[in-house]
């Protein structure tokens, strides 16, 4: 099928494309609040259709003007980021090449503007990747590659999690307040990068293995560009006099679309003190701190192969929700 794509100069009929184009995917009309829903990206489209960093494709029959597909590619900096589960296309025609034509447009658009990367993120129910087949193959096939591991998203009803702050034998927590980024820098290596094992699961993943991308996520968290950051929600664990783990909190305050949730950003206990329960103890403790605040869930990410934390995690409330793949590709 020949297909011409266009850059979208009207809102309202990039819209009504975009709704057609994306009505086929779960979440189009049985939204949840913690997947994706339609009123709030369309909300988002209206909101960034204008600047000059979005750009919004549309793919249209040669022959009968018919729109077949849509797609957003936001540049920021020398990366450009392509809309959620997109490309949009309807399921009737996606045995076509009409993906592949939007993504290999984008991709001439980012490096007119001296953009270097693309990347995408993928995120889809847990244990249900059929359900995101098309775009994980077309995404391959356009030369995406994983940029990290895959990542499973965990959701936890603070309502129904029982787990409370407990004593902890010569176990306490102090204010992460008192040290420096830096500080939990170091930290984050010593948890996440000390061990072969520890490196095999996370090696992967440059917000905790390489010092200047995990600086740059700590400094995120405290800027408050991740969500609201009580100091409470940095803790320090002590086995007596010994720093024996940490963890990094932030809460999304309540929208349209999502109720008030509590983030695990980081949780690391470092190798010589572990199985000893200071994980649980600091995410017991975390959990009083969203709840304070307001928090009706938690959610916190972890490798899919860190089989050891998902194991942890469940058996403190939280529950599997979603895979989460970030794909990305170098642009010559």
């Amino acid at each position: 099928m020949k297909t011409n794509i266009e850059i979208a100069d009207s809102l309202d009929e990039y819209l009504q494309h975009w709704t057609k184009c994306i009505g086929d995917v779960h979440w189009f009309d049985n939204p949840s609040p913690f997947d994706y829903n339609r009123e709030e990206m369309a909300e988002e489209i209206a909101k960034e259709f204008n600047q000059p960093e979005c750009i919004h494709l549309v793919a249209k029959s040669e022959r009968s003007n018919e729109v077949l597909g849509t797609l957003k590619v936001k540049i920021q900096a020398d990366v450009g980021t392509l809309g959620r589960w997109e490309p949009a296309i309807p399921v009737k025609h996606r045995k076509s090449r009409v993906g592949e034509a939007l993504i290999e447009e984008a991709f001439i658009i980012l490096r007119k503007n001296h953009s270097s990367r693309a990347r995408c993120i993928l995120k889809f129910p847990f244990n249900q990747p059929v359900k995101a087949r098309w775009l994980l193959s077309l995404y391959q096939k356009c030369g995406f590659v994983k940029g990290r591991p895959s990542n499973i998203l965990l959701l936890a009803d603070l309502s129904k999690a029982t787990i409370k702050p407990s004593a902890l034998r010569d176990v306490r927590i102090v204010d992460g307040g008192d040290f420096s980024l830096e500080d939990f820098a170091d930290f984050t290596l010593k948890a996440y990068m000390s061990m072969p094992q520890d490196k095999e699961v996370h090696q992967g993943d440059p917000y905790v293995s390489n010092r200047e991308n995990v600086l740059e996520v700590l400094e995120a968290i405290k800027a408050g560009n991740m969500g609201f950051f009580p100091p409470e929600c940095c803790q320090i664990a002590k086995l007596k006099t010994d720093i024996a783990g940490f963890i990094i909190g932030f809460i999304r305050k309540e929208t349209k679309y999502q109720p008030t949730f509590g983030v695990i950003g980081e949780l690391g206990v470092f190798p010589e003190f572990r199985r000893k329960g200071i994980a649980m103890f600091l995410i017991a403790n975390i959990f009083e701190c969203f709840r304070k605040h307001g928090c009706s869930y938690s959610l916190v990410g972890t490798p899919k192969l860190n089989r050891s934390a998902i194991k942890l995690y469940c058996k403190i409330g939280y529950a599997p929700a979603f895979e989460q793949i970030d794909f990305e590709k170098t642009l010559s």
